[in-house]
């Protein structure tokens, strides 16, 4: 009888719960404040400051089943996808963990125990891998495991030795494969044999490599093993592929359907498995907050989804069909990952919407290529420029297949070896951001190898001991007066910046300094960085000193943090729970949160949200604050903030029923102590995450007074009671804008050559572009004629004025440029040169300044502008 996909995660699950293994959860694949990961790709992530012996934990024995994503880096398993049986984007990864506990030996032991007595896999059709120089992992597999030695391998650094990135734990390691049976390949050993499949690889965790390349070793030797959940699952249920597996063959049977297609066609088969591998990894994603966007880990799931649009389309699928895959996903995983059906219509719906846009770049794109193409038949080109089809690629998201294959349509092949010198290109920009990330974080870590006790729960005043003084960043035993510097205490009552909740400050002193202290932070340490200006006296270190936060202005960052949590849950009961927090910024004078959902919010359901909230407030309901363990606390509802790193012990603050989530910041201890909250703003951020703009306690109620003064004056000037006022605007407006139309009749629009100006269009980076200045016209007819000449160029339109006595400039991007072409922000570098401002929105933005006195000067300027906002 074959064994279902859960079956296999119960066995697991059971057999190590019996040898004292702690069940951890997988965390998200967004890893936990870790720069040097895109996306979680193991299971040891999470206990990567364990094996550092940078965290501790209760327990020194673990198990997991991890959610995990390989798509970039050294992992990286995304082109292999589709092309083999075994290698996905997504998958999960089945893990035992030893914190200093058992080592080789026990490592070995169990992972055979549990093959072949639990699972029942024949021993005789296991092999075995070591690392070269490690004779004792060889010795235990021969004479205590029993594996003859002609099935154990001696392989070199690069197959068994492991590694998470650059840098990190690391160490070498035994790898178990499975025979699948001579109707696969030879009774040979060697890579690339697809009889052979590695399943489990047990890595013994030795060292930790700098950034020098170096290996120290860790304090105590630890266990990390990885199994990769599909893998076993096609083994233990005795099919060829982990596509045929009951993981993936419900997905894939839809998609057929869907498409019309046979399943078991090999034609199609490549198509089917990355149309399902995609779907998997895109509904994770999405269900951890993820979103699309045009950098990071968004930008990755973007290229995901495409990359499943083209395998469709080779399907014949035709328009929107990935968000209807996704709920499959759901009723497949949905018993070990209730979350995805939780969020099933959030997923189906930011899928469609992605989907949908990128058809609408694919019909866009297709009229560039076509352009480009015809200008390389014209000029008699063999090949179409690696340059433009690397711009059609990452401007507009144009597959470098589908031109490839569109071009041998006509004979025409690409330059490859230039598109790859672009792509290059870009990956070393991306590689030094990245490495300048690492960078901080290391001068972060090196700032500080102490702990801080953080008491400022209990207590906003507390006796400390100096432990640290850093004077521009290095280590240094004294700080004189009027010296800034980072000092690190032993106890602090000081809360440091994290969780979007900004720092104290306040001020310490002793009998031989004072100093303010003007910001708190956090290194990865635990240690509670004050960053201090010292305004008389000296400091040592080993000094004590008092330390005292600011009480009114923690008050008032508590008012704004209990506010952001009863915000966050006002817009789950009013907007859905597909609601999920994707970033938020508390501060004493103002609240900013940013949350998932598509649609602006109308007028009424801020109204609803911000009533709902009010009414919680007024309520007096108690905030409490309690400890629980991570699984027993969302067990119970708790919400978890994605990226943010949890350990085992979690404080959860919790407001009645309305409220309640992981949190380590400072609270109120009621609802009512918040006074009121007044919602100032709502808008977009990116495609998929809203921000709401608010204000709370005192911040809110001066707000309000203030612009009931302004309506009094407006009242009072227009003779006009409240109720009416509104009315007697609207028709003041109207007014004036028929009085406006009625003045254009009589004063005909100055004539402008369309024609000829489109004669002086240029190219920046394959874009046209017309910079241009006209005589007398006024803003709304350079508006009309900016939108007409960049329609019709499919590219950009800058044109300027003056009209009685002040310049204008309009600046119309054509809508599939915008994310390349910011107009707001061309507007914004070109405002200044007329001494003016402006603003707008990313196709449209426009600028009122003084008279413009040497337009060509001007036209220079607004060219180079161009230019260096694209090469940035």
């Amino acid at each position: 009888m074959k064994l279902s996909n859960f079956e296999i995660r119960r066995i697991f699950f059971d057999f190590f719960a019996k040898k004292d293994h702690q069940r951890v959860l997988s965390s998200p694949l967004i890893p936990a404040k870790d720069p040097s990961l895109l996306f979680t790709n193991a299971g040891m992530n999470q206990f990567k400051g364990v094996f550092l012996q940078e965290e501790k934990r209760k327990y020194r024995r673990a198990i997991s089943i991890q959610k995990c994503m390989r798509v970039s880096g050294k992992h990286n398993d995304f082109d292999e996808v589709g092309k083999t049986d075994f290698h996905h984007t997504f998958f999960e990864m089945l893990g035992n963990f030893s914190f200093g506990d058992y080592f080789k030996e026990k490592a070995i032991a169990y992972a055979w125990e549990l093959l072949t007595v639990n699972f029942h896999l024949p021993p005789e059709r296991l092999w075995v891998t070591v690392f070269q120089d490690d004779d004792e992992a060889f010795r235990i597999w021969q004479e205590e495991i029993g594996v003859p030695s002609q099935k154990i391998h001696r392989l070199g650094e690069k197959d068994n030795f492991w590694q998470m990135g650059e840098t990190g734990p690391c160490g070498p390691c035994s790898e178990i494969h499975y025979d699948r049976g001579p109707e696969f390949g030879p009774e040979e050993f060697f890579d690339g044999n697809r009889r052979f499949v590695e399943i489990w690889n047990l890595v013994f965790m030795q060292y930790n490599r700098d950034k020098s390349g170096s290996l120290q070793p860790l304090p105590a030797p630890s266990i990390d093993t990885g199994m990769g959940m599909e893998r076993l699952t096609a083994i233990l249920q005795g099919v060829a592929s982990n596509y045929q597996t009951d993981l993936f063959l419900p997905i894939i049977e839809c998609t057929a359907e869907l498409a019309g297609v046979d399943r078991k066609d090999p034609a199609w088969q490549v198509d089917l498995h990355v149309v399902a591998d995609h779907i998997r990894a895109l509904t994770f994603l999405i269900a951890d907050g993820i979103m699309p966007a045009n950098d990071g880990r968004g930008y990755v799931l973007r290229r995901i989804l495409r990359r499943a649009v083209k395998h469709g389309k080779s399907l014949n699928l035709q328009g929107s069909f990935l968000h209807r895959l996704s709920g499959q996903v759901s009723e497949v995983m949905k018993p070990f990952y209730p979350e995805l059906e939780q969020n099933r219509d959030f997923i189906s719906k930011v899928i469609a919407v992605e989907e949908d846009r990128f058809n609408r770049t694919l019909v866009n794109g297709l009229k560039i290529f076509d352009e480009l193409l015809q200008e390389t038949i014209a000029k008699k080109q063999p090949l179409l420029a690696g340059k433009d089809l690397f711009r059609l690629a990452d401007t507009y998201g144009f597959p470098l297949d589908f031109a490839r294959d569109l071009a041998m349509e006509k004979d025409i092949g690409i330059d490859f070896d230039a598109f790859q010198r672009e792509l290059k290109s870009q990956k070393e920009r991306s590689r030094v951001s990245l490495q300048k990330k690492r960078k901080e974080i290391s001068v972060l870590k090196n700032i500080s190898r102490w702990q801080s006790e953080f008491v400022g729960y209990e207590e906003l005043q507390a006796e400390a001991q100096l432990q640290a003084i850093y004077v521009d960043g290095k280590a240094t035993a004294s700080i004189s007066e009027n010296e800034k510097g980072i000092l690190v205490f032993d106890r602090t009552p000081f809360y440091a910046e994290s969780g979007g909740q900004v720092g104290d400050s306040g001020c310490g002193k002793n009998n031989e300094a004072f100093f303010s202290v003007v910001d708190t932070k956090k290194a990865p340490s635990g240690a509670i960085l004050h960053e201090v200006l010292v305004q008389k006296g000296s400091l040592q270190v080993n000094d004590r000193a008092w330390l005292e936060v600011d009480r009114a202005r923690r008050q008032q960052i508590a008012i704004h943090h209990s506010a952001t949590h009863m915000l966050h849950a006002a817009l789950r009961e009013v907007l859905g729970l597909h609601v999920k927090q994707s970033g938020s910024r508390v501060g004493p004078d103002k609240l900013r949160f940013d949350f998932t959902h598509f649609n602006a919010l109308s007028g009424d359901e801020l109204e609803k949200i911000e009533h709902a909230i009010n009414d919680k407030i007024r309520e007096n309901i108690p905030i409490s604050r309690q400890t629980q363990s991570y699984e027993e606390a969302i067990g119970t509802g708790a919400i978890a903030i994605f990226e943010e790193k949890y350990g085992d012990t979690v404080r959860v603050v919790s407001m009645g029923n309305f409220s309640r989530e992981l949190c380590g910041g400072t609270h109120l201890h009621s609802s009512g102590e918040i006074g009121i909250l007044k919602i100032t703003a709502e808008s977009s951020i990116s495609s998929g995450i809203r921000r709401i703009e608010a204000l709370a306690g005192e911040a809110a109620y001066l707000h309000i007074q203030k612009n009931l003064v302004v309506l009094e004056q407006v009242l009072g000037h227009f003779s006009q009671k409240a109720e009416g006022v509104l009315a007697f605007l609207k028709s003041l407006q109207a007014s004036a804008k028929e009085n406006e139309k009625q003045l254009k009749k009589s004063k005909p629009a100055q004539e402008v050559d369309i024609d000829g100006l489109l004669k002086n269009t240029r190219l920046i980076d394959q874009v046209q572009v017309v910079i241009a200045s006209l005589g007398c016209t006024d803003r709304q007819q350079l508006s009309e004629l900016a939108d007409e000449i960049k329609n019709r160029i499919r590219g950009i339109a800058v044109l300027y004025a003056n009209n009685d006595g002040k310049s204008h400039i309009v600046v119309s991007v054509f809508k599939d440029l915008t994310e390349k072409f910011n107009a707001n922000i061309i507007i914004s570098k070109v405002a200044p040169m007329i001494n003016g401002k402006g603003g707008g929105r990313s196709d449209f933005a426009q600028a009122g300044g003084e008279p413009i006195a040497d337009p060509e000067g001007l036209k220079k300027k607004i060219d180079q502008v161009l230019t260096d906002h694209n090469e940035a």
